[in-house]
């Protein structure tokens, strides 16, 4: 489900500025050498240091904009959603649209503002950018971007009740007993405990689904969903590597961007 899939989040404060540094200046570059919408206005005193201010019109807005996805990001358990990243995106383009907006208006023509043509404006000298500035933004984001994997307590009582898509498939059992889930086509092998024996159910899911059912699992892998806490160890690196859990013999494949946040929970986990 798109809903459910996980990715890797962009969580550092500095790696956020670095980016947001880097769309700034392509921009500016664009205002200052490439001279769209006729803006070579020479009547404007100091032209190009107005040009050079739109910069501070994308990193501001983008640094403010985390200090709301950290926010979102911790009361999801640390974990990030493709839909969340999509919605980010979107709003931070109109908030960064806005702010260009108000720099326009204020700073480099000394105008007043108009509520009115505030939409127009956005769409009249903001869109143009996004072919070139969203593409940029999305790769600089995965670029800078990590997975953050941190203990949750369990409560020993809690369990999880699976209902696959066909009649009559449903699994209960302990959160802390879930070992793996392992997809196959449309289908999702279920491995977890029951009286200290391990048990392999099949049943028609998704990864993803199974994802928001399990509060404490993680995805390490396109295919595969772990419970943390069964993790013993991590071999490879981030081109090839995988990882050996309790109560499973094969060794479990793990996603490159997944690899260094599992290698840091091993090293840091109680």
């Amino acid at each position: 489900m798109f809903k459910n899939k996980s990715i890797a989040y962009t969580s550092s404060w500095l790696n956020t500025f670095l980016l947001s540094s880097i769309l700034g200046t392509v921009i500016v570059f664009i205002l200052i050498f490439l001279k769209p919408f006729d803006s070579d206005n020479e009547s404007v005193n100091y032209h190009n240091l107005k040009l050079f201010g739109y910069g501070f019109s994308i990193v501001l807005p983008i640094l403010i904009l985390h200090f709301f996805e950290e926010f979102w990001f911790n009361q999801n358990n640390k974990k990030w959603f493709l839909y969340q990243e999509v919605i980010v995106l979107s709003i931070g383009f109109f908030f960064i649209a806005l702010t260009s907006y108000f720099y326009n208006t204020y700073i480099v023509n000394d105008l007043n503002v108009d509520s009115n043509y505030i939409l127009s404006w956005v769409k009249e000298f903001g869109a143009p950018f996004a072919p070139i500035f969203m593409p940029l933004w999305i790769y600089l984001r995965f670029r800078f971007s990590k997975v953050v994997i941190s203990p949750i307590q369990i409560k020993k009582e809690a369990t999880i009740s699976l209902k696959g898509n066909n009649q009559n498939e449903e699994l209960h059992f302990f959160e802390k007993d879930f070992v793996l889930a392992k997809a196959q086509a449309n289908y999702v092998d279920v491995y977890f405990l029951k009286n200290n024996q391990l048990n392999k159910k099949m049943i028609r899911h998704s990864i993803s689904g199974i994802t928001e059912l399990i509060p404490s699992s993680q995805q390490i892998h396109r295919s595969h969903l772990v419970n943390p806490s069964m993790i013993i160890s991590i071999h490879g690196n981030t081109r090839k590597g995988n990882v050996i859990l309790k109560h499973i013999e094969e060794k479990v494949p793990i996603s490159p961007k997944h690899f260094l946040g599992v290698k840091k929970y091993l090293q840091t986990r109680p």
